[in-house]
């Protein structure tokens, strides 16, 4: 391709930023592009905007939807046209025809939940299904576990809009396409070749590599699916919807091995059975070593000794039909141990196991990395056992291992693998077992991809599928569209290598840096970074990471986009460590990652260790200094009589808060934060105190002990009432955390352990320390061992104790004694106590107390300790309090409980209301029961 002369001026919505550029570097596969530029277009006149301008520059054009390939099919060095954020509109469901008119950004959640509207909903439903685009699953044939009973992608496309290299749009129909040359050009294709299509496609559903050439015969829009983005960008869809059966049930069957699991998967296809999905025993293993996780799959059956599952789901017209084909399924399949579920919360249990897996996966038991890339093969379902086994054995052979789920009723299996990037003897393994693996798959009459695309993973290994003459035939097909090869070069035709710009190459460790904290992945923030494989977890709307994507929908302030800048940072090429910290400048540092992610990616942690980096033996942001250092300040300044109520004065007068905001790097849109008139320590030292009980010691955070004692000074009495005594350290001791989020890692941890060694007494008599703040006792009992290797603190992590877990036992024994409480709750939980702590203890205590809880959904309430406060973020952080937590304060009658200071300070500056703490409402209940 020539370019042409460069006249078109620069299309809406273009971004050519580094950090821009960073985050789109790759997808969910191994690789890496980085693009020259990405665009968000809104209209198709943007996507033909963007098409002429990128040719001129002789730029490649991919597009782009969710980023879930694990293929590599959707990342470039050209042009990325990201649909996801803005075009991304459901034009028209029509309920009778059963159809649904789309632009291709649509997320698959996002259609069923308007289509369920009508009874109706869409079939594919890969494990990404609440962040995937169904522009993208069509783009590479997507199915999910429903395929038994819906089947692909392709099978539920009713017609595709193409925009072509010259801006043109076609519309490619059952009958054909709007374009006379090209419907001629794709007709006489099939004619001439009808007997080598048929000899070597559509063999059996899950055959998704290569062009489905075998759909130009009964439907040629189909043959668009699965082109992956090679023959034009698609601007908008027409797709089917189904109906859902009346009632369903689920029934899980456990077996020796995965191998059994596989053989007794094709006898489970039977009428009514929607879906039939497989895993093995090491996958629980691997969840298991998640935080929170340790327990997981209790629930199924055969427990720890089973070695494979399967999971059934069927369907009727009446819930005794559907359990009569589900007792039906066990009994063709013959396996050791089997439960029909129906309740939706536990079914929905369930099904987290299985949908987590293609995060969970990417760490093996024993914490080694694991990657795709031979993710995704697939064979008739009858040969599914014997070919699993000898990918094993093949696996065995080079050292490698794996943990295999999947689409067993259909013959699809995921694994990952535990690949070697970091060498060139590991990479020369990787080549020869795909080559290998290529090969085994199809002595099965097999499909180098189930459903995900070949991309750049597996494109060049076509060969040992097809024949010379079928993949002459594939560069045929994609010429009669795409005569310029512009879109997705490298994919299906032309193939890039498979280790061409691997993602986890030496390159990627040429910038240096030695972390401050003790990473579990060898001790290198480079290989936590790596962590994010990229399933986008992150870019869902339904959980509580991550808030700033959330709002924006930028896949920059994605985890997985953060992810992605880090790791070209670490090449000291294109980010520098500046450029990384300014596009972590969103990142509240909620922690909601570090759980929620299914590889448990610790953005806020990383975030602290960039601002380290970045600011080190350098003059920071003021604002680090007075938030950072406002523990301190704040005791020091209690040691002054009178100075509190002084300050307090002052920031009354008219103009002078935001003054001291101005100077002091803050925002001056968000109210100050006032200092308690008294401190706890001094309140605690001109009180009568209990002088039996057993002793613990209560952790005086910064922000109970100087800025609001109310709920210090409840925790106290409440503690007392239920026969504790209680001691508040008289020296200044802090967890660190404020140091922490700001990157002055060196300080937090000076004051961490200074402040350990302040409470030695009481931990050498092992007392139980209760921690009224959440973020200081998640602090102390998760970052504190990574910030220090000092026994102490260590001993301190395992004694610090949240005030609800202390003080469960006893109100929950006493409540039998106390009449049950009227009154209902609106709980916000401090996003660290949600993400690391454990809030359901404090649940179970309301509920025991007779007390009506509801939770806030969203996560974060938006202020985020000293986020909010830093100048730029108010205005965001009270959208942020917008998205739930703000409107159902205004709403409810009851009771806002909220643990976390940030939580009270947000809600009372957003609402008005002021929240209070559980300490607070538990004292009220012990000193006026029947009120």
């Amino acid at each position: 391709m020539t370019p042409p002369s460069r006249t078109t001026s620069v299309p809406r919505n273009l971004r050519t930023d580094m950090p821009t550029r960073a985050a789109y570097s790759s997808d969910a596969s191994i690789y890496r592009r980085v693009p020259a530029a990405v665009q968000e277009p809104r209209t198709v006149d943007d996507i033909r905007d963007a098409l002429a301008f990128a040719r001129e520059r002789g730029w490649p054009v991919v597009a782009r939807g969710g980023g879930s390939s694990v293929a590599g099919n959707a990342i470039g060095d050209g042009l990325i046209i990201d649909t996801s954020r803005h075009f991304n509109r459901i034009i028209s469901i029509d309920p009778a025809a059963r159809t649904a008119v789309i632009e291709p950004g649509v997320v698959c959640d996002q259609l069923r939940a308007a289509a369920a509207l009508h009874g109706l909903t869409y079939g594919p439903d890969p494990s990404t299904h609440s962040r995937c685009t169904v522009g993208g699953m069509v783009a590479n044939n997507a199915c999910g576990s429903h395929s038994v009973a819906y089947g692909t992608a392709a099978d539920n496309l009713v017609d595709v809009t193409l925009m072509l290299a010259d801006g043109r749009e076609v519309l490619i129909t059952e009958q054909g396409c709007s374009d006379p040359d090209l419907h001629h050009a794709l007709t006489a294709l099939q004619a001439e070749n009808a007997e080598l299509i048929a000899a070597e496609l559509g063999r059996f559903p899950r055959q998704v590599s290569g062009y489905g050439l075998h759909y130009l015969a009964s439907n040629m829009a189909q043959a668009v699916a699965g082109s992956e983005g090679t023959l034009g960008i698609i601007t908008r869809l027409t797709v089917r919807l189904v109906t859902q059966p009346a009632h369903t049930a689920l029934a899980v069957l456990s077996f020796d091995s995965v191998f059994d699991a596989a053989r007794a998967a094709v006898h489970a296809r039977l009428p009514g059975v929607g879906t039939i999905e497989g895993m093995g025993g090491d996958l629980l293993d691997a969840l298991r070593t998640r935080h929170g996780q340790e327990n997981a799959g209790r629930e199924l059956p055969g427990g720890t000794a089973a070695g494979g599952w399967l999971y059934c789901e069927t369907g009727g017209a009446t819930p005794e039909e559907a359990r009569a084909l589900a007792a039906d399924v066990i009994a063709r399949t013959s396996p050791t141990d089997a439960v029909i579920v129906e309740d939706p919360a536990r079914v929905r249990a369930l099904w987290s196991i299985r949908e987590a897996a293609a995060g969970l996966v990417t760490r093996l038991p024993d914490g080694s990395e694991a990657w795709p890339n031979w993710e995704d093969s697939a064979v008739p379902p009858e040969h599914l056992a014997d070919y699993l086994r000898d990918l094993y054995a093949l696996m065995a052979r080079h050292g490698l291992r794996g943990i295999p789920f999947g689409h067993f009723g259909e013959g699809c299996v995921h694994v990952r693998i535990s690949f070697d990037f970091a060498t060139q003897k590991g990479v020369a393994t990787f080549h020869r077992f795909m080559e290998e693996a290529a090969t085994l798959v199809s002595s099965y009459g097999g499909s180098l991809s189930g459903e995900h695309g070949d991309g750049r993973a597996r494109s060049a290994l076509l060969g040992h599928m097809y024949s010379p003459a079928m993949r002459a035939l594939f560069e045929q097909f994609k010429l009669i569209f795409d005569a310029e090869r512009l879109f997705n070069p490298g994919v299906l035709v032309w193939a890039d290598p498979v280790t061409e710009g691997l993602r986890m190459d030496a390159g990627q460790r040429s910038l240096a840096i030695t972390p401050v904290h003790r990473f579990s992945d060898d001790g290198s923030l480079i290989n936590a970074v790596n962590r994010c494989v990229g399933v986008s977890a992150c870019r869902s709307m339904d959980n509580a990471m991550c808030p700033t994507f959330q709002l924006t929908g930028d896949e920059v302030h994605s985890t997985r986009g953060r992810a992605r800048i880090l790791s070209e940072m670490f090449r000291g090429e294109t980010v520098s460590v500046s450029d990384a910290a300014d596009a972590l400048d969103l990142c509240l540092s909620c922690k909601a990652c570090a759980s929620e992610c299914p590889v448990n990616v610790d953005m806020a942690t990383h975030k602290a260790e960039v601002l380290h980096h970045r600011y080190q033996g350098r003059l920071r942001p003021r604002s680090h200094y007075v938030m950072g250092w406002l523990p301190l300040a704040g005791h020091l300044l209690h040691r002054i009589p009178g100075l509190p109520r002084l300050l307090n004065t002052l920031l009354n007068l008219p103009g002078m808060s935001r003054l001291v905001a101005r100077m002091g790097g803050l925002d001056p849109a968000r109210p100050l934060i006032r200092f308690a008139p008294q401190s706890l320590r001094k309140w605690d030292a001109g009180r009568a105190r209990a002088r039996d009980g057993d002793t613990v010691v209560l952790w005086p955070d910064s922000f109970n002990a100087t800025l609001d004692t109310s709920p210090a000074r409840a925790a106290v009495e409440v503690l007392e009432r239920l026969g504790f005594q209680i001691i508040i350290p008289r020296e200044f001791v802090c967890c660190g955390l404020t140091w922490h989020s700001t990157g002055q890692l060196n300080t937090a941890r000076r004051v961490l352990e200074r402040s350990a060694r302040v409470l030695r007494p009481y931990l050498d008599q092992g007392l139980t320390v209760v921690g009224l703040e959440p973020s200081c006792t998640v602090m102390l009992s998760h970052e504190a061992t990574e910030l220090s290797a000092d026994p102490d603190v260590a001993r301190l992590a395992e004694l610090i104790t949240p005030f609800a877990e202390v003080v469960s036992p006893r109100l929950t024994e006493m409540s039998a004694t106390l009449p049950r409480s009227p009154l209902h709750v609106l709980t916000q939980v401090h996003c660290h106590e949600r993400s690391l702590g454990h809030p359901g203890i404090a649940r179970e205590l309301l509920d025991a107390l007779g007390i009506t809880e509801e939770q806030i959904s969203t996560g974060c309430c938006g202020l985020a300790g000293n986020w909010g406060f830093e100048d730029g973020h108010a205005d965001m952080s009270y959208q942020l309090g917008e998205r739930e937590l703000f409107p159902r304060v205004r709403e409810t009658q009851g009771t806002v409980v909220a643990d976390g200071f940030s939580c009270r300070t947000q809600i009372e500056q957003g609402t008005d209301t002021r929240a209070r703490h559980i300490a607070e409402v538990l004292r009220d209940i012990l000193a006026d029961p029947a009120s």
